[in-house]
C-alpha cells in the first residue's frame, strides 16, 4: 500500500508541475486536495488507531564495549572457589581448645558472618544443581597468610578468589591473580592500593572517591548550585582525602575546621534561620560525626539542617532514634540495600534462623550475594566471565555495575562497582533512593 501511494503521489507531482494549461494557484489547490483524497482512502483501508499503537520495539541490553582482550573463558561441570578473611584463629584456638571466654572479639565478627552468608548460599546453590568446592583461609593464621598463599601452590586450579580482607593483605594475591589470569574480587575494602593493569581484579565496595561523586552529585540535584558548609579534619588521612575530592569538584564550599570540636560561636554566624542549613561533613568517624550533629541540634534547634555525611555512617546509632535530632534530615551513600522483605530476603532469614539460631545482619547478606551472583557468573559464562560483568540478574539483591577504572593513559586498570544507594534518614525513620 505504502509503494502504491508514493507512485501516486510521484505522478500528480510531475502533471502538477509541467501542467501548462492551469496557474500556480490551481496546481497547489489539486496538490491539495489529491493528497486529502489519498489520506482519506489510506485512513479507510488502515483504520487511525492502528497507526497510533505501533511503537518501535524497546532495545535489548547490549554489552558494554570491551575494554581488554580475555583468554577463552572455560565451562566448567564444578568450579573451585577461594575465600581468604580473618578469623583470627591463632588468637582465639590454642592447642586445639578455645581461649576466648564470652563473646567473640569485635575485630572477627565481620568476616564470619560474611563466610556464614556464603555457608547459607552454597547449601541454597547446591539444592539448585551448581558444583564447586569452598577453600577457606584465615590470613592471620602465618600459615596461611597473603605471602604464603602466593608462594604455594595453594590456589592451583582455583576458578575465583574472593577477598574479606583489609586493604593491605591484597596487592600480593592481586598480582598473583593477573599472573594466573584467575578472577580476584575484594568484597570488602575501599582501597585499590595503587593496584593498576590488573583486568582482573573487581572491587565490590566503590573508592571513596566515587561515593565523594555521588554525594556531590546528589547534592547538587537536590539543592542546586548552593554553597554548603564543609565540616573537615586534616589530622585524620581519610578525612583529608574526603575533603580533597570534595573541593576539586563541582561546588564551592565554606570551609569549617574541625580538628577539635568547632564552638557554638564559630558555627552560629554561617547559618540562617527559617532555611535550609546544607552541611557537607567530610568525616568518616560516625562517633564524631554523630557528636558534631547533636551539638547543632543541642545548640540550634530552632534551626533546619540537611547534612550529608560518609559512607561509613550506616552503623550511627542515632540514626534509628526518632528523638534524636529532629531538625536534621541525614544523607550518605552506600553501595548495598538488602530488603529482608523479598523473597530472597525471606528465605535466608529462615535459613540463617535454622541454622545459626539468629537473624542475619548487613555481612551475613553481602556474603550470601557475593556467594550467589559470582557463582552464577561461573556456571553461566565460565570461569572468565569478565566480558559478562553486565549481567546481574544472578544477585538477589543489588544491581551491580562494574565498570573499568582507567589510567591517565587510558588504560585498564581494575574493575570497579560503581552502583550506589542513597540513604535518607530523619527522626528515626530511614529511604532508599536507587540511583
Amino acid at each position: 500500500m505504502k509503494k502504491t501511494i508514493s507512485v501516486v503521489l510521484l505522478g500528480a507531482f510531475l502533471l502538477a508541475c509541467f501542467a501548462n494549461d492551469a496557474d500556480a494557484q490551481s496546481r497547489r489547490e489539486r496538490k491539495r486536495r489529491k493528497k486529502a483524497e489519498l489520506e482519506r482512502r489510506e485512513r479507510t483501508i488502515r483504520p487511525p488507531q492502528e497507526k497510533d499503537v505501533t511503537r518501535k520495539p524497546t532495545p535489548k541490553p547490549q554489552p558494554p564495549k570491551k575494554d581488554f582482550q580475555y583468554p577463552q573463558s572455560e565451562i566448567k561441570d564444578k568450579y573451585r572457589i577461594d575465600l581468604l578473611a580473618t578469623f583470627y584463629l591463632p588468637e582465639l584456638v590454642q592447642d586445639g581448645k578455645v581461649v576466648t571466654r564470652g563473646k567473640l572479639p569485635d575485630k572477627v565478627i565481620p568476616s564470619l558472618k560474611f563466610y556464614e552468608g556464603m555457608a547459607i548460599a552454597a547449601d541454597t546453590l547446591q539444592k539448585l544443581g551448581y558444583k564447586f568446592d569452598i577453600f577457606v583461609y584465615d590470613v592471620t593464621d602465618e600459615l596461611e597468610s597473603a605471602a604464603t598463599l602466593v608462594n604455594t601452590d595453594a590456589f592451583k586450579g582455583s576458578d575465583l578468589i574472593i577477598g574479606f580482607l583489609s586493604s593491605n593483605d591484597f596487592p600480593l594475591v592481586a598480582n598473583y591473580a593477573r599472573k594466573n589470569q584467575i578472577n580476584f574480587v575484594s568484597a570488602l575494602s575501599p582501597s585499590d592500593q595503587g593496584i593498576s593493569e590488573n583486568p582482573y581484579f573487581t572491587m565490590l565496595q566503590p573508592t571513596l572517591e566515587t561515593h565523594c561523586d555521588a554525594i556531590e552529585e546528589n547534592m547538587v540535584r537536590k539543592n542546586g548550585n548552593v554553597t554548603p558548609l564543609l565540616f573537615y579534619r586534616t589530622n585524620v588521612p581519610v578525612d583529608n582525602t574526603a575533603m580533597g575530592n570534595f573541593t576539586n569538584g563541582v561546588l564551592e564550599y565554606t570551609k569549617v575546621a574541625c580538628d577539635v570540636l568547632p564552638a557554638r560561636e564559630q558555627i552560629e554566624p554561617l547559618l540562617v534561620k527559617g532555611r535550609k542549613n546544607v552541611i557537607l561533613m567530610a568525616i568518616m568517624s560516625d562517633q564524631y560525626a554523630e557528636t558534631i550533629i547533636r551539638k547543632l541540634y543541642e545548640w540550634f534547634p530552632d534551626y533546619d539542617f540537611e547534612v550529608w555525611g560518609m559512607p561509613s555512617w550506616d552503623n550511627m546509632p542515632a540514626l534509628k532514634k526518632p528523638d534524636a535530632f529532629p531538625n536534621t534530615v541525614i544523607y550518605f551513600t552506600s553501595p548495598f540495600y538488602f530488603d529482608a522483605s523479598t523473597a530472597p530476603g525471606q528465605a535466608l532469614s529462615r535459613a540463617y534462623k535454622k541454622k545459626y539460631g539468629s537473624q542475619p545482619d548487613n555481612m551475613v547478606f553481602r556474603g550470601y550475594e557475593t556467594m550467589f551472583w559470582y557463582a552464577y557468573l561461573l556456571k553461566k559464562h565460565g570461569n572468565i566471565f569478565n566480558n559478562q560483568l553486565w549481567d546481574n540478574g544472578g544477585a538477589p539483591f543489588t544491581r551491580y555495575e562494574i565498570k573499568p577504572v582507567k589510567g591517565p593513559d587510558d588504560k585498564l586498570k581494575y574493575q570497579e562497582n560503581r552502583h550506589l544507594y542513597l540513604y535518607r534518614y530523619h527522626s528515626g525513620s530511614y529511604m532508599v533512593e536507587h540511583q
